[in-house]
């Protein structure tokens, strides 16, 4: 009987510690997120989601690729919440501290309207100065 006992938990045990996920965050600009499964073979292709602090609607649903990765840019610091599964019941559901990056900025848009505005009548008035010393030199 206790033989049966200890083999029951030691599969249970197994099958148990078979549906761990590991995880690792690699903050920057953007934040990647590893995740293996207890073997350590990548959880490779499966459902994410990632979460805004104190949000509970999903900034970014996707899947990992094929190494297990998944990687975000916040747009807010705090502790994000990512949640990942399987269809087999392999998951996981954690924070990851991230910081938006102050460093990059967004590409610019060219000029202000106002700044558009003044430089094409400078250019309407330079051709037109222009046009008049030529009309002035033939007279």
């Amino acid at each position: 009987m206790r033989l049966l006992l200890a083999l029951s938990a030691a599969l249970l045990a197994g099958t148990l510690h078979a549906h761990s996920l590991t995880h690792s965050a690699q903050p920057g600009s953007a934040v990647i997120v590893e995740l293996h499964y207890a073997d350590g073979s990548p959880f490779s292709y499966e459902s994410t989601e990632v979460y805004r602090p104190a949000e509970s609607v999903p900034f970014l649903v996707g899947r990992t690729d094929a190494n297990g990765r998944l990687a975000f840019v916040p747009d807010r610091s705090g502790d994000w919440r990512v949640r990942t599964f399987s269809e087999d019941g392999h998951g996981g559901d954690f924070t990851v501290a991230a910081t938006p990056d102050s460093d990059s900025s967004a590409p610019s848009a060219g000029l202000s309207t106002v700044a558009a505005l003044a430089v094409g009548l400078s250019v309407i008035f330079g051709l037109f100065g222009i046009w008049s010393v030529f009309v002035r030199k033939r007279s």
